[in-house]
């Protein structure tokens, strides 16, 4: 994603570079209006220039690099690699459309893809101008393009209606799910019967989550995950390794991803100023209706088991908490037992690995024993 920043910037300010300052003061007005101010902000704020050109230079570069790290998970598995072809529906895109990530992976050879259709659908027609100026300068020579930039309500049935006629292979939320439930007053039945029509005869039919990684938004994305699966029958790909009820949310706690990123030049200094620069923080459920996940593509005869914290490096022990088997668990290995080179200690958070042999302490507490295996599988 890295090769667009400079794109991203000169859409933001076409006549003249700006101060450090007047980024500084740009980026911290439009982080505070989602966030402290999401309760207040308007629904037409993209129509504000302010907030359009810092979300340009902020958050379209955040964006679509989460959106790059969940695709490139799917184009590890062979059933999304062998398509050459993917249609796409991005709904609530705003200036930030979800294909450039896939022109990415095209280009770095990690996609076959030749033709693509994508719909994005947004209620701002400024926002949705500025994602068709991205799309048409981001587009590979090589890649033909059918795209649409459409306005319209991401409530409207009707809407709804017409873009089931593209039959989509991938429906994506980014960063809209709160703007709808919260704002809106939708509740998840509603929700369910705006997906269930894309679900009739299209059984590769991925569909996309991705959140804020807060406490209230990640909560809600799970709950929702949980209610598709249920009542839709998708299954999900990644982050999750099984199709029960999320263990965080039993356990009322919240996952989320922190993924280290390559973030523009003009953005390192906004670290001395409190925001977080060098992470993505965001939630994200990939559901999808062949039961395909992210564990085919591991080798290995051990418990697969997903790391949703930072290593916890304590008196006697270093700990963590996983997902594993639909149960968030305490994992233990005593600094006793530890070696040298032990993979234990290269587990990072949203990390994934196996281990062969381990000992139960209670139904949500186990130790891993010094001589038990442990194999790092895919560090996001």
């Amino acid at each position: 994603m890295t090769k667009h920043y400079n794109l991203f910037f000169n859409l933001a300010f076409p006549n003249k570079v700006p101060t450090k300052q007047q980024i500084k003061n740009l980026i911290l007005k439009v982080s505070d209006l989602f966030t402290n101010l999401e309760a207040e902000r308007p629904a037409d704020y993209m129509n504000s220039k302010e907030v359009l050109t810092g979300y340009l230079i902020y958050f379209v570069p955040v964006n679509l690099s989460k959106i790059y790290n969940i695709f490139k998970e799917l184009a590890m598995h062979n059933k999304f690699l062998k398509k050459n072809e993917l249609r796409i529906i991005d709904l609530g895109c705003g200036p930030s459309p979800a294909v450039v990530p896939i022109f990415d992976l095209i280009e770095e050879g990690k996609l076959r893809i030749n033709h693509i259709r994508y719909a994005g659908i947004d209620s701002e027609e400024k926002a949705l101008k500025i994602g068709e100026k991205i799309v048409q300068k981001t587009k590979p020579e090589k890649v033909s393009i059918k795209a649409e930039f459409i306005k319209g309500d991401l409530l409207d049935l009707s809407l709804y209606k017409t873009l089931r006629d593209i039959k989509p292979d991938i429906i994506i939320f980014s960063n809209s799910l709160g703007e709808i439930f919260d704002k809106r007053g939708i509740n998840i039945d509603e929700f369910i019967n705006l997906i269930k029509p894309f679900t009739y005869k299209n059984p590769d039919l991925t569909l996309i989550l991705i959140e804020p990684g807060t406490k209230k938004a990640s909560m809600r994305l799970h709950g929702i995950r949980d209610n598709l699966i249920e009542k839709l029958n998708f299954y999900p790909y990644s982050p999750c390794l099984n199709n029960l009820p999320c263990s965080a949310l039993k356990a009322k706690n919240w996952c989320y991803e922190e993924r280290k990123w390559s973030p523009p030049e003009y953005l390192v200094f906004l670290s001395s100023v409190g925001l977080q620069i060098n992470y993505l923080k965001f939630s994200y459920v990939v559901l999808r209706r062949d039961k395909a996940n992210i564990s085919d593509i591991f080798d290995t005869d051990g418990h697969i088991i997903k790391n949703t914290s930072h290593l916890l490096n304590e008196k006697g022990k270093v700990r963590l908490w996983a997902c594993w088997n639909g149960k968030l668990i305490d994992m233990e290995k005593l600094k006793r037992d530890l070696n040298e080179d032990d993979n234990w200690l290269k587990i990072k958070k949203g990390t994934y690995f196996s281990v062969e042999g381990v000992i139960f302490l209670s139904d949500k507490k186990v130790r891993i024993p010094k001589d038990s295996e442990i194999k790092i599988l895919y560090e996001p």
